[in-house]
């Protein structure tokens, strides 16, 4: 067989040509065998903290990347996300936002196997949370993505996904304490110390303010809660007088007919917070003759939108319903299949939006 003779710069190229790292090369490396690597790896308990942290070492000096590509090809497997989330509406289009992000990171992670089933409620009927959650756990899902609005039935749901060993993700509103692998949403309480903050620079140092919520008798008051407590936590010691106002009708006739019976019975109302529903709100006083308040709530929809450029609304906390879907199915890709583990809570950013800056937010 005839020999070849390489020149200097072939034999560089050979010797720095890059080597596809395994757990078998892992292992040799840490002096141990497969098994505690594999662990290590995906996130599994059983393996002593020196052992891990050899492996660890290993890991970085081989500077290993995992060939999730690879791995896919070779596993096959199809994973099964369940999707909970309201039914959006006319009057509720807040809920139609989180197709778009849901749509992106499918497309962005279609080579990967993740696919949704969207179980649809009606916000305001347990019984049809309760359908569709019944649904969710007759299918037998690789994972959960759900809005937790009501408490007894969603502690149903974590109980028996901890029986499936089945994670559970909450995005937009969040229940404390529970056995869920993580939330994803705003930080509520902060959102209603923000929303004070920005109060406390446009009204007068005596200035009254209102704290309204427009919700449903069966609504997750949770976060709605949280926001007015942030809210009040800023206000604590101040001399500014705070009253309330809360309708569960939704009926914008009633709803009209009390804010204006308040407002003139309240005179010295500068500033009004809305932690939910705050375009029915702006309808009541937008008929109101010239009508001067600073008004502050959530949710970039149109009705609000509308609100914000007639200057009747000043300010929007944008919870980007389409980024939370976005990020919240991504984190089920990094846990499912990436094996890397995932925080308590991820909390969006307080996007404060004006009619300044909103076209920069549409």
């Amino acid at each position: 067989m005839p020999y070849r003779l390489f020149s200097i710069f072939e034999k560089k190229a050979i010797k720095e040509k890059p080597r596809n790292i395994g757990i078998k090369e892992i292992a040799e490396r840490a002096n141990v065998s497969i098994g505690p690597v594999d662990k290590v790896l995906h996130n599994r308990g059983g393996v002593s903290e020196e052992t891990r942290q050899r492996i660890l070492k290993a890991i970085e000096e081989l500077n290993y990347k995992p060939n999730i590509l690879a791995s896919r090809l070779k596993s096959k497997k199809d994973y099964r996300i369940a999707v909970m989330l309201p039914q959006g509406t006319k009057k509720i289009p807040f809920w139609f936002e989180h197709d778009k992000g849901f749509e992106r990171i499918l497309k962005e992670l279609e080579q990967f196997g993740l696919n949704l089933e969207t179980f649809r409620f009606d916000q305001n009927s347990e019984s049809s949370f309760t359908d569709k959650l019944n649904k969710v756990i007759k299918g037998k899902y690789d994972g959960i993505f759900m809005v937790p609005v009501f408490y007894k039935e969603t502690v149903r749901l974590l109980q028996h996904a901890q029986t499936t060993e089945t994670p559970v993700i909450f995005f937009d509103s969040n229940i404390p304490h529970q056995d869920n692998l993580s939330f994803i949403g705003q930080n509520s309480k902060d959102s209603g110390y923000l929303a004070a903050s920005l109060l406390d620079y446009g009204v007068s140092p005596n200035a009254t303010l209102l704290v309204a919520s427009i919700v449903r008798k069966d609504d997750n008051h949770i976060h709605f809660s949280a926001r007015e407590e942030g809210f009040l936590e800023y206000f604590k010691g101040s001399t500014k007088k705070i009253i309330h106002y809360e309708n569960k009708s939704g009926n914008d006739a009633a709803i009209e007919k009390e804010v204006t019976a308040l407002l003139q019975k309240e005179p010295g109302i500068e500033g009004i917070f809305v932690t939910n529903g705050i375009s029915k709100i702006a309808g009541a006083i937008s008929k109101l003759p010239a009508a001067a308040y600073k008004l502050i709530g959530y949710d970039l929809t149109d009705e609000n939108i509308f609100f914000l450029e007639k200057g009747i609304i000043q300010f929007l906390i944008s919870q980007q319903p389409d980024k939370q879907a976005y990020q919240g199915i991504k984190l089920f890709y990094e846990y499912l299949i990436l094996k890397q583990p995932v925080e308590k809570s991820y909390y969006m950013p307080l996007d404060i939006v004006t009619k300044s800056n909103l076209k920069y937010y549409q």
